[in-house]
């Protein structure tokens, strides 16, 4: 009898045993995505990535919490926190959050994308299993199916662009010139060329070429369902978009003594930063063909982050502090917004 007993309770917990083992390879199992898979908008990661939409959840990082990793409804409810990071270039895709870090300081708020990002990290959904892919000086990150493309800092290379599997297997350097990768379209990575004369550029990510879309003087280059978007650096900084089926260029903001410096195209709108030398600095709505402008507010705005509901900016002068205002409905009324 005793026998027996001793039989059984080895089986059981050789049962137990199993199914922890078979429990903890299932949760470390990478869930993969899509070829075409993006982890956020381009005009949002030109911002720095504070925001980012997600299946009617909003993953931000919350500026009344050193900019630590919060999820709220896209009505702006129910906001909790996810982890203790202070976070940017945020993309959400599939199981996971993908961030780089930020060495949050409150006396630097100001600056605190000046090169004081780092790592390239991922994380599940609520927040937990934090894993490095790369975890040193780092710049944007954006996701393009199951690879995270980022500006990578070294002490041979400054600043490099490169690529690592969501898995963080793989880390392959592209190329020795600091390319953003915040536009994702379609598997395809589109740019400003940051040296030179500053073309549009598009990197396909299947094959690892390179090559010119449009020969012009950019500045944060966005393609958007046919479009490419961008400062046209040789036309006072212009805001234009080109037909890239019949490359037919179009003005769409350009006034004397005023330059856009910053933008954020979503759906048929278009949020822009002017600069100008006659009280008009603010931040603006039109459309995406440059009728209907309409001021939003006046001064010098910062953090340009878009979702379908609201549209998040902040003052440059006080970063601690959160505005909102409808993305495309009729009423423009701004509103402080505070997150706790």
């Amino acid at each position: 009898m005793k026998k027996a007993i001793t039989i059984s309770v080895i089986t059981i917990i050789g049962l137990l045993l199993a199914v922890l083992i078979f429990l903890s390879i299932r949760s470390s199992r990478i869930v993969y995505n899509n070829d075409n898979a993006i982890g956020n908008s381009a005009g949002n990661l030109n911002n720095g990535g504070l925001f980012c939409e997600y299946n009617d959840k909003i993953y931000f990082a919350n500026p009344y919490d050193y900019n630590k990793l919060y999820v709220m409804n896209s009505d702006c409810t129910n906001a909790m926190k996810l982890n203790d990071d202070s976070v940017a270039s945020i993309n959400v895709c599939g199981s996971y959050i993908y961030y780089v870090k930020n060495n949050f300081k409150q006396e630097t708020i100001g600056t605190i994308f000046r090169g004081q990002l780092f790592g390239v990290y991922r994380c599940n959904l609520n927040g937990e299993s934090l894993k490095a892919l790369y975890d040193s000086l780092s710049g944007t990150i954006a996701l393009s199916g199951n690879s995270l493309y980022y500006q990578h800092y070294s002490d041979t290379t400054p600043l490099a662009f490169h690529k690592v599997d969501i898995a963080g297997k793989k880390d392959t350097k592209i190329s020795d010139t600091p390319y953003s990768p915040a536009c994702v379209h379609n598997g395809t990575i589109y740019f400003s060329d940051p040296v030179g004369k500053h073309n549009i550029l598009s990197y396909d990510t299947k094959t690892d070429k390179t090559s010119v879309l449009y020969d012009c003087n950019s500045y944060l280059a966005d393609v958007e369902n046919g479009y490419a978007y961008y400062i046209d650096l040789s036309k006072n900084y212009s805001l234009v978009r080109l037909n890239t089926s019949n490359k037919t260029l179009e003005l769409l903001y350009g006034e004397k003594g005023n330059k856009v410096v910053n933008y954020n195209v979503y759906g048929n709108k278009i949020f822009f930063q002017v600069e100008s030398t006659d009280g008009m600095t603010g931040l603006y709505r039109m459309n995406i063909d440059g009728t209907q402008i309409e001021t939003i507010a006046i001064g010098n705005i910062t953090n340009i982050h878009c979702t379908s509901k609201y549209t998040f900016f902040q003052y440059y002068e006080d970063q601690g502090v959160l505005y909102r205002v409808s993305t495309s409905g009729a009423d423009t009324s701004v509103e402080q917004i505070t997150i706790k």
